[in-house]
Parts: structure tokens; C-alpha cells; sequence
């Protein structure tokens, strides 16, 4: 398996797509890497401040990326339905570390999946909390 194509095959595409590259996987949990979060044109900044908070959206790109990897197991639509249990720890990112994000399956079915997630930096664990998501398996 080629851990790239979770990158590929999941709905984020051009700049929204947050995450750099896959470290490793399992059919349980993903480690990823994202991408470098200072400049200032990073999508989920706001009037130039990147808040604790959106990096939820890093948690999520991870868990669609191991959707794409084993649920799916191909290119997929997704959408997040709900956020369960989130602390976010720094309210507002403003060191330049590159972020590692973790995702850790809790529940899957055919139409969706239930992840924790955690981003941090370094050992500093920045917001962590669960996502469930709904994806649809694109037939070519």
C-alpha cells in the first residue's frame, strides 16, 4: 500500500489540503504530517491569526485520509457531521513547528466513521477530540 495515495484519493484537494504527507498507518490509527502553517495565506487563518480551534480541520483531513486508505478503500466525497469532546489547549497557534496530526478509529459502518484526533506540536498537544464523518466511495 502506498500510504501517498490516502493523500490523493481523500475530498481535499489544491490548498485546501492541510495535511503534507502520511508518516504511517494502520487499519487503526494515521499519523500524518501537515503542511507549514505560517504563511500567511494558510486557509484557515483569519486576519492573519491561525486559532486553536480550526485545527480541527486537520484532525478531520486526517481521518478522511485513513477512510481513503482502509474504509474505503478508493477516491471518496465526505463530509464532517460532528465534533464530540473537543479541548483546545493553545487558543491560538503562533509558533512556526511544523504540526503532527493523529487520527485513531473508534467506529466505522458503510456510510461513515467515528474518529479521536490530536494535533500537536512537538509534545504540545494543541486540540484534540472526535469527529464522526459520512463518506461516499467515488465510482470511476
Amino acid at each position: 500500500m502506498n500510504l501517498e495515495d490516502g493523500l490523493t484519493r481523500a475530498p481535499h484537494k489544491g490548498a485546501m489540503l492541510l495535511i503534507a504527507r502520511i508518516l504511517r498507518a494502520s487499519e487503526e490509527s494515521i499519523f500524518c504530517e501537515a503542511k507549514d502553517h505560517s504563511a500567511p495565506t494558510y486557509p484557515l487563518r483569519v486576519q492573519g491569526r491561525l486559532m486553536g480551534v480550526s485545527l480541527v480541520e486537520l484532525g478531520a483531513q486526517a481521518a478522511a485520509a485513513h477512510v481513503s486508505l482502509y474504509a474505503v478503500g478508493g477516491a471518496h466525497t465526505g463530509l464532517l457531521l460532528a465534533l464530540h469532546n473537543v479541548e483546545v489547549r493553545e487558543h491560538e497557534v503562533t509558533s512556526a513547528t511544523r504540526l503532527h496530526v493523529s487520527a485513531t478509529k473508534l467506529a466505522t459502518n458503510d456510510d461513515g466513521a467515528r474518529f479521536s484526533f490530536s494535533v500537536a506540536r512537538e509534545l504540545t498537544e494543541i486540540v484534540r477530540g472526535e469527529a464522526m464523518l459520512t463518506m461516499r466511495r467515488i465510482v470511476p
